[in-house]
This record gives C-alpha cells, structure tokens and sequence, in this order.
C-alpha cells in the first residue's frame, strides 16, 4: 500500500469508528454501573488482561505514568473488584496486580457491547460483502494475536 491508500483506509476506519461510537459509548453507559471506569482505567484492564501480572512499578512504566499516580489508579480499580494486589513469591517488597473475576467480566461484557456495535454495521451489507468484511477480520485477528505475542 503507498501512501495515499494508507490515508484512505485510515480514514475510512475513522469513519467507522465515528458512526459506532456514539450508540457504543450510550450503550456501555447503560449497561455499566453507576460512576462507569475511565477511559485510563479500561485500558488498564486491557493491559493486565493481555500482559498477566506486573507490579506497579512495571505497570506504570507500561501506561506512561508515575508510580504514584499508578498506585491511585490502581487504587479505585481495587476498590471497584476489577483488580487486586498479589504479593510477588519472589520478593516480598513487591505486589502484583491481577484482574479479578469481576475485572474479567467487566472486560468480556464492555468486548460484547463494542462487537454488538460493529456488527450492527455489517447487517447493511450483501452477503458479499460481509464474507470480505469477515475475512478481513480474520486477517485483523491474526495480526493482533501475533502483536500482542510479540509484545508479551
């Protein structure tokens, strides 16, 4: 792909983007509880999900963040049940952060509602169409299955 063809296909995925996020993030809403995560504290989540059981000192380092600004967020996720600290076996003056059982949930939950989204977009489209659109996914899936691979 040259140039010109990155730009459109980036701004073709911005205009999906744009046209699922309005009845995405309403709907997320509606289906979160009350005082939902922020957005930092979702993309935490996602990053504990992918990358196991860092400490928060690794943990900030990943999210670009101080070691105390780390341990507040940390904080309010404890406090939600979406995570928990986990003394590390192997040095008793570290703490691993893990995802609970909730925090699991509140990913596989908050992952449901944005495919519903996305799919809502494919029922416009012929069955033509939509074997590209589920081939091109596949092809999606596989390159960031060997990213998130590469990055673990």
């Amino acid at each position: 792909m040259d140039g010109a063809d990155l730009e459109r296909l980036a701004g073709d995925i911005g205009d999906v983007r744009r046209a699922l996020m309005p009845d995405f993030a309403l709907e997320a809403l509606r289906g979160l509880e009350h005082n939902e995560p922020s957005m930092i504290q979702v993309a935490t989540l996602y990053l504990l999900d992918r990358s196991g059981a860092p400490t928060q000192r690794e943990l900030a380092e990943r999210i670009g963040r101080s070691v105390s600004a780390t341990s507040r967020l940390i904080d309010q996720l404890v406090r939600r049940g979406l995570v928990a600290r986990r003394d590390d076996p192997e040095d008793r003056r570290a703490r691993r952060i893990v995802l609970t059982e909730t925090g699991t949930a509140f990913l596989r939950r908050f992952e449901r509602l944005r495919a519903e989204a996305q799919l809502s977009l494919v029922n416009d489209l012929t069955a033509d169409e939509r074997r590209l659109v589920a081939r091109a996914m596949e092809l999606l899936g596989e390159s960031a299955r060997r990213r998130s691979h590469d990055h673990t």
